[in-house]
């Protein structure tokens, strides 16, 4: 069995650790703390030229590549049961669609969305209206684009909720959804992802993400049959840090741990 593992990264130098330490791609944002938002489109340009740079040199997979995360607002690290997190007006998601198509046009390889009614529904216009804005960059430069839906699911109240909607999302054409299940950590949502991966019907990528660890990969993909895994990798408070290590929160033990607990499935 192939796993992909995307890691979450906030820079250049998160990136070029990722990539070295064997990653399949990495997630760019900023404010991982809470929860990520949308980086700049100068930020993006850089790292997809680096991950390409990479690519070439051999000092990556074939296919690394970046994808962004287009979320305009983020109140609160914690989402789960908070669906309002993902509750746009229109400006927001007009913005939103804005910064899907300049991350395409960045050179991107695909962007993350997500939006939710109040109640926590899928907001289809919304999400209608960013993946426009992301195929339609893709378009006027020739070449695809991957959608995935974010971690919004997770704020909605239900397993049998998340589970109508990967039935939903596999009609909008999106290609993978990133989620915990529900949970604070994908290992606690295993059943909720089994669902979901169920629901998908090999159409859609299901990527496992939410406190995900080196040490859970293993029984993590076991549980759920889960073909992607999501973690930020980040070097934990007060852990040595070698006199030669890039200032970024990636930590490259971490990946290369979750990489090869990765590859022995």
């Amino acid at each position: 069995m192939s796993v992909a593992v995307e890691i979450a990264v906030e820079d250049l130098a998160g990136l070029e650790v990722a990539a070295q330490a064997g990653a399949d791609r990495v997630e760019l944002c900023t404010d991982l703390s809470r929860g990520g938002l949308t980086p700049s489109p100068d930020l993006v340009e850089q790292c997809a030229r680096r991950a390409a740079a990479l690519v070439a040199a051999r000092d990556a997979k074939p296919r690394f590549d970046v994808h962004v995360l287009i979320r305009s607002r983020a109140e609160r690290g914690d989402f789960l049961d908070h669906p309002q997190e993902f509750a746009y007006s229109t400006e927001e998601i007009a913005l939103m669609a804005r910064q899907a198509a300049e991350s395409v046009g960045a050179g991107a390889a695909g962007v993350v969305l997500g939006a939710l009614t109040p109640s926590g529904e899928l907001d289809l216009p919304a999400i209608e209206t960013i993946r426009d804005g992301a195929l339609g960059a893709g378009s006027d430069a020739l070449r695809g684009v991957t959608l995935t839906v974010h971690r919004a699911l997770d704020a909605m109240a239900t397993r049998a909720d998340r589970v109508e909607a990967m039935r939903t999302l596999l009609g909008l054409g999106i290609h993978r959804v990133l989620s915990s299940g529900g949970a604070a950590r994908a290992l606690d949502g295993a059943e909720d992802l089994a669902a979901m991966v169920e629901a998908s019907e090999d159409l859609m990528d299901v990527c496992a993400g939410g406190g995900v660890r080196p040490a859970d990969v293993v029984d993590l993909v076991r549980r759920t049959g889960v073909g992607d895994l999501h973690l930020s990798a980040s070097r934990r408070a007060g852990a040595p840090v070698e006199a030669d290590a890039p200032e970024t929160r990636t930590d490259p033990a971490i990946v290369a741990a979750a990489v090869d607990a990765a590859g022995e499935l």
